[in-house]
């Protein structure tokens, strides 16, 4: 559970967040969403599924840090070890909170904070004000990164969109045997149906090629070879 509120410069104007990353301070799952816009930086770095709601039929994006709940591979005592951090982990611990206006049609986004979150503290961390009110170079960071994300919500949903409409998601499992014999079954996600995808109409692959649609599918696709680094990260820790 979150205890978000909206942040101000009054009530919060002595808050700091501790930006570095550990077991004690992030929560550790073993996946996190994963932004379309964002999917050349962490084809990288993870492997890129995608999890089905089963009452809305919709699915989403996420990378995959480890093979069992709660556990992330990538988290440790040292830090988060990638060169790039997905940005619904950058965010933390902010959210974005939508305030009703006198149009029903329309909300103003409204920055939230977590005060729940163990990385926000009155002692360590970065000051999110500065002495006369305004934002600190940190918080004006992290209010970009809410922005982008909002603002790219319709290509977002574009993207899930034509994958359903191709119907190009497909169920997937995998299985693995660690050295010390121990078997593990990824289950439960899906990802692109290359078949699907090679027969697809002319008029269909320009759509996604016009849409931006083309390399999103090919970053997923290439991401799958960060399974076998995500193996020897979970032989790792089992070798400790």
């Amino acid at each position: 559970m979150t205890n978000a509120v909206v942040l101000n410069n009054v009530t919060h104007k002595d808050l700091r967040v501790i930006r570095r990353h550990s077991p004690a301070l992030n929560q550790t799952l073993n996946i996190t969403l994963a932004l379309p816009f964002e999917f050349r930086s962490l084809q990288h770095e993870y492997p890129l599924v995608f999890i089905r709601n089963d009452i809305t039929r919709t699915y989403q994006a996420v990378a995959l840090l480890g093979f069992e709940q709660q556990e992330n591979l990538y988290l440790s005592e040292h830090g988060w070890d990638a060169s790039y951090i997905p940005l619904m982990i950058e965010r933390q611990p902010f959210l974005i909170g939508m305030q009703p206006t006198a149009d029903t049609s329309s909300a103003n986004p409204l920055l939230l904070i977590d005060m729940d979150s163990p990385k926000v503290s009155e002692h360590e961390g970065e000051r999110l004000f500065l002495p006369h009110g305004g934002h600190s170079d940190y918080l004006q960071q992290v209010t970009d990164i809410l922005a982008t994300i909002r603002e790219r919500e319709n290509e977002t949903q574009t993207f899930y969109n034509l994958l359903a409409r191709y119907e190009l998601l497909e169920p997937f499992f995998l299985d693995i045997t660690l050295s010390n014999q121990a078997k593990h079954r990824l289950t439960g996600y899906y990802t692109i149906n290359e078949e699907r995808l090679s027969t697809l109409p002319a008029e269909a692959i320009t759509e996604l090629h016009q849409q931006g649609i083309l390399p999103l599918i090919y970053y997923v696709l290439a991401s799958h070879s960060n399974f076998r680094s995500l193996i020897d990260r979970k032989q790792a820790v089992i070798r400790v």
